[in-house]
């Protein structure tokens, strides 16, 4: 079988050299570029499987050519996952919100690399219905509950542009918030958003319930095709969500 091919797209040449060792040692084809004009010019002349994108790069970013690329037929298209700097949270939703599947924060381990890409090109994707719709009662800060009924209501438009403004406040790292996050991916069938989202709300508050029971939920439906688990939006979850 050919191996993947990954252009992988830093204006560090040591972060480059990297990821171009890691993947390599792991049997993937990799091509670099130093630039997004460079990683364009590379997508035209022959579409990788996969892109590993950094955004902060000089004469072209990479929000930017995730934006040219919006134009591009999806079988010209590679999917991508987007370096970040540690903290740029808010950088990383828009990332997604343009095309990006997954994404890394500053400074990459070998690990974490071989971790997303493995994720992104050969884990299966569930092919389930997003169902939620639910019915939120009052709950913490004004903005989390104008989060929560943009959910429950499936105005996806308005819970991005909410979960983006919450994210530049200091509450950007509150378990609350990426519980909700995570939803938001869920709604939109980014299931590996949706579980690093979870995971980061678990590592903010080890106690908190809703992330680890829609995490459990996630896995119940990866693992069995099913799960009784309501997705869950808040603490008091009683009767939150609606049963896959």
């Amino acid at each position: 079988m050919k191996p993947a091919s990954i252009l992988v797209t830093d204006d560090e040449n040591g972060i480059r050299l990297m990821l171009r060792t890691t993947l390599e040692s792991d049997g993937y084809e990799v091509r670099e570029a130093s630039n997004g004009k460079e990683a364009l010019d590379a997508i035209s002349q022959r579409t990788p499987d996969l892109m590993v994108l950094d955004l902060n790069m000089p004469i072209l970013d990479g929000m930017a050519v995730l934006e040219r690329m919006k134009s591009l037929a999806a079988e010209y298209k590679p999917r991508v996952i987007v370096l970040t700097a540690y903290g740029s949270i808010p950088t990383a939703v828009k990332a997604t919100r343009l095309g990006a599947v997954d994404f890394l924060e500053k400074p990459i381990t070998p690990s974490d690399l071989r971790l997303a890409v493995h994720s992104v090109l050969e884990e299966p994707e569930l092919d389930l219905p997003p169902n939620v719709h639910l019915d939120i009662p009052g709950g913490y800060e004004r903005v989390l509950d104008r989060i929560r009924r943009a959910l429950a209501t499936a105005d996806l438009a308005e819970a991005e542009t909410l979960l983006e403004t919450a994210a530049k406040q200091r509450n950007q790292h509150a378990a609350e918030y990426f519980n909700l996050l995570g939803v938001l991916y869920e709604t939109q069938r980014k299931w590996r958003l949706a579980r690093k989202c979870y995971g980061r709300a678990m590592a903010t508050d080890h106690e908190h319930e809703p992330a680890q029971l829609n995490m459990r939920r996630l896995y119940e439906l990866h693992t069995f095709g099913k799960s009784s688990q309501p997705v869950v939006l808040e603490d008091d979850a009683d009767a939150l969500g609606q049963r896959r």
